[in-house]
């Protein structure tokens, strides 16, 4: 699909090692994986919405899955019966989230999965699951068989690698705006491997993750205890850091497949370079996610530091950014501290214990002081009204306590994300 193969996204917020080149999207996939994107009908207009993405060799994988106890069934069928350490291949349907559908939709889950299982000539354990939609509905089965086989058919056959990631890509969006896929290149001490990434989400946003979906393909050679780390690690940095609405998904997932097809097999250094480039990306996409939050215009980087314990500087963080009036001033670009002191207070409660911050900053101005309001003059307050109209602004609550610190990444709240939620399933 034209217009949707992209870098991957850049941020402030996540720099890429320099030993990580981007390259486009398009060009290659890492080697010895297919993909496909068709359009099954689920969505209206002719729109892509169902995709696979395979391993032509055994693999390895790790899998990350919502906390939501109303989990979806592809979530519950894939953590509960598959093989989540040596999956081989995902289908994903968009437009349709399969969530809340009882015994009828496990069945139909499990329909998917065999029916892809048996287009690629794989054991149903080594296939997952995916959707993403309108919650309460089920699947139209008919139209997702077609689909399945019609994905499966174009998969290696003949079709451009650019062109099937790119689709994949697409077909597995909801209401994103922004694309959220991108490759690259990494250089170990061993030699060259490749990574691929795609994902998907902009609403029902907070960690653990998000109503997200995202498929990370690698052709190093790792065992699946080290893949595992290394993914769990950069999801815990990067997807459970993040936050648009406080509302958690039933259908949140991350795959990571990682197929050992380049021969190049990773050290101790060459894996924390995988592993620092991994979180890098994955925080790049996070981002990317907030910062296409049904109708957000600006991403805000919340350190709070000096608290407790590693929960009470949670407690804060999340407090702060998941505050609509914090969100909605940051929308107005109103540098309104009062709204971050009172969510603050309100997250510490009235035990005495608990101290109010000694400081809130806003990029590099000091704008609260010792639990007052700073001084600032006439060029520091030009500064601050600079940093309110930046599309990304760091933000830091200093707490009076021996130093846990926590991270959050955030959006503001806007009428967009009003008009579209309340429209959503018209």
């Amino acid at each position: 699909m034209k217009g949707w193969s992209e870098m991957l996204p850049t941020t402030k917020f996540a720099p890429l090692p320099p030993y990580a080149k981007k390259i486009d999207s398009g060009v290659t996939h890492p080697a010895g994986f297919l993909s496909a994107g068709v359009a099954s009908g689920v969505k209206k207009c002719g729109k892509l919405d169902l995709g696979i993405v395979m391993s032509e060799a055994p693999s390895v994988s790790a899998a990350t899955f919502t906390g939501n106890a109303a989990a979806a069934a592809p979530v519950r069928l894939t953590r509960e019966t598959g093989d989540c350490a040596h999956l081989r291949a995902v289908v994903v349907n968009a437009g349709n989230a399969n969530a809340c559908t009882g015994k009828q939709g496990l069945a139909d889950a499990a329909r998917m999965r065999l029916l892809a299982a048996n287009h690629l000539r794989l054991p149903v354990e080594q296939v997952a699951v995916a959707s993403t939609g309108l919650i309460g509905v089920h699947l139209p089965m008919d139209k997702i068989e077609a689909g399945i086989g019609a994905a499966a058919g174009t998969m290696g056959a003949g079709a451009s690698p650019a062109a099937a990631a790119d689709d994949f890509a697409l077909a597995i969006r909801t209401t994103d705006k922004h694309a959220k896929s991108g490759a690259l290149e990494v250089r170990l001490p061993e030699g060259l491997v490749r990574l691929r990434f795609a994902a998907k989400g902009c609403g029902m946003i907070s960690p653990d993750m998000a109503t997200m979906l995202c498929f990370v393909t690698c052709d190093a050679a790792v065992t699946a205890e080290a893949w595992a780390e290394l993914m769990h690690g950069a999801v815990a940095a990067s997807f459970n850091r993040i936050t648009v609405d406080g509302q958690e998904s039933t259908n949140d997932t991350v795959l990571g497949f990682c197929n050992g097809a380049s021969g190049v097999e990773p050290g101790a250094a060459g894996l924390a370079r995988l592993g620092e480039v991994l979180q890098a990306a994955l925080l790049s996409l996070a981002v990317s996610i907030v910062a296409d939050g049904e109708g957000s215009t600006r991403t805000m980087r919340l350190t709070v530091t000096g608290a407790r314990d590693g929960d009470e500087a949670e407690c804060v963080a999340r407090a702060v950014a998941n505050s609509p009036l914090v969100k909605t001033a940051f929308y107005g670009r109103d540098p309104n501290w009062g709204r971050i002191m009172q969510a603050i207070g309100q997250a510490l409660g009235r035990d005495g214990r608990h101290a109010l911050p000694a400081r809130i900053a806003y990029e590099d101005l000091v704008i609260v002081e010792h639990g007052q309001q700073a001084a600032l003059d006439g060029v520091q307050q030009g500064r601050l009204t600079e940093v309110m109209h930046q599309p990304e602004i760091d933000l830091t609550v200093a707490l009076n306590g021996p130093g846990a610190e926590a991270i959050v990444y955030f959006s503001d709240l806007t009428h967009d994300y009003v008009t579209l939620n309340a429209e959503y399933s018209t």
